[in-house]
């Protein structure tokens, strides 16, 4: 029973807790729990591997036909119109430079989980522990990334809704 409890606070810290203490030697209980349960804790690895890249291809495609089929063509009809709206413009910027570094972040990411689970937490458990903090301060990375694009295409619509208003 205290085995399955290690796992589930172990893959509950890589799930949900992304806040990220300084390195430090871990204890002898918490390597002996990654030992012992390292195959559960590679499962669920490989698990999230999948359904992050799943969410990465969704986001990044979504995010992507935003910018190419709407930001770029209503920019280029403000430009036929000689309509300025800097804000709007800027905005824009903003938002394919921030998918730009998502895609970025989320390969260093995905990079950097790949090599966590080709470790094997049996023989280096401490290793593997340091590597698993690296890992969620990337995932935060890409968590942030993904509210930052999330908050300018909002932004976007309102700036898009009071264009049209204002027109």
């Amino acid at each position: 029973m205290k085995n399955k409890f290690s796992v589930f606070c172990i893959i509950l810290g890589l799930v949900f807790c992304f806040s990220v203490a300084n390195v430090m030697a871990i204890s002898e209980k918490q390597e002996n729990a990654i030992v012992d349960n390292c195959e559960k804790i590679k499962d669920s690895l490989k698990n999230i591997q999948k359904a992050d890249a799943k969410a990465r291809v969704f986001l990044g495609s979504h995010y992507e036909t935003v910018l190419s089929k709407y930001v770029t063509s209503l920019n280029v009809r403000l430009v036929e119109n000689n309509l300025s709206k800097s804000n709007l413009i800027d905005n824009q910027n903003e938002l394919a430079k921030t998918k730009e570094a998502f895609s970025t972040t989320f390969v260093d990411y995905q990079k950097e989980l790949e090599e966590l689970v080709a470790m094997d937490c049996r023989v280096e458990p401490e290793k593997f522990y340091e590597k698993l903090i690296s890992v969620r301060v990337k995932r935060k990375n890409v968590a942030l990334g993904v509210s930052k694009m999330r908050e300018l295409a909002i932004k976007n619509i309102k700036l898009v809704k009071d264009l049209k208003e204002n027109l």
